[in-house]
């Protein structure tokens, strides 16, 4: 942040750079030792906010990563650097069903597969670890049948699936972020030529800019679209 600070003396704002694009680390042993585990499709979202995303998750041996955790690092960039990146997450392992659905699939497994034991039953699109994982983290006796399972048992069950929590401690352990979030203020900038409103042949290109996205790819077409316009304007001097 001190870099920017010479940039504020002929008058340019700087909004505060952060971290954005970087994984959650989570404290959560048992979670972790599902490490390199990937599930395709989950919704994940800042507990007491709006924030929340959709996509792929892997998990790490340090919490959280993937598609739906980026996005919404990105998205709660700001935020999530208020609240010295201690959070709640909740996530829900199967998107496509609310409470009611989910009960519903839930008694039809138990009807078709009455006898059979309830972790030897993989239902729904998820990773038999994960599907034991969540079993044992509702202490689910592994040799209890879907005939016997106990209704608070269920009801734990069905807040895992579509309710897991867990709390966030920190960002990127090894401090990988991809992007930073803050820079030059935008509106302090002539897009045509990337040069400064303020300051004459002064010119700003790449991340010194308060631009960031999705996607580490969108940030490289910025720093190489925006560089080529500024050397373009300078070479017509």
């Amino acid at each position: 942040e001190s870099a920017y600070e010479w940039l504020c003396e002929p008058g340019h704002t700087i909004e505060k750079p952060i971290p954005s694009l970087f994984t959650f680390n989570i404290p959560e042993k048992k979670l972790t030792e599902l490490m390199g585990l990937s599930v395709p499709q989950a919704r994940i979202r800042i507990a007491n906010t709006k924030l929340e995303s959709i996509g792929p998750i892997l998990i790490t041996h340090w919490g959280l990563s993937g598609p739906a955790v980026l996005k919404l690092s990105a998205w709660g960039a700001k935020l999530l650097n208020e609240l010295n990146y201690n959070f709640t997450i909740r996530i829900n392992w199967l998107p496509k069903l609310n409470e009611e659905k989910l009960r519903i699939e839930l008694d039809n497994i138990s009807k078709e597969h009455i006898a059979k034991k309830i972790f030897n039953t993989k239902p729904f699109d998820l990773p038999k670890r994960l599907w034991e994982y969540l079993l044992n983290k509702a202490e689910v006796n592994y040799e209890l049948r879907w005939a016997d399972m106990p209704k608070k048992k269920l009801n734990i069950l069905v807040n895992l699936l579509i309710n897991d929590e867990y709390k966030v401690a920190g960002k990127t352990t090894f401090k990988e972020e991809f992007v930073t979030c803050g820079g030059i203020n935008l509106k302090e900038v002539d897009f045509k030529t990337m040069q400064s409103i303020k300051v004459p042949n002064l010119y700003f290109a790449g991340e010194v800019l308060n631009i960031d996205a999705l996607t580490g790819g969108f940030n490289f077409q910025n720093a190489w679209t925006t560089g080529w316009l500024a050397a373009q304007d300078i070479s017509r001097k």
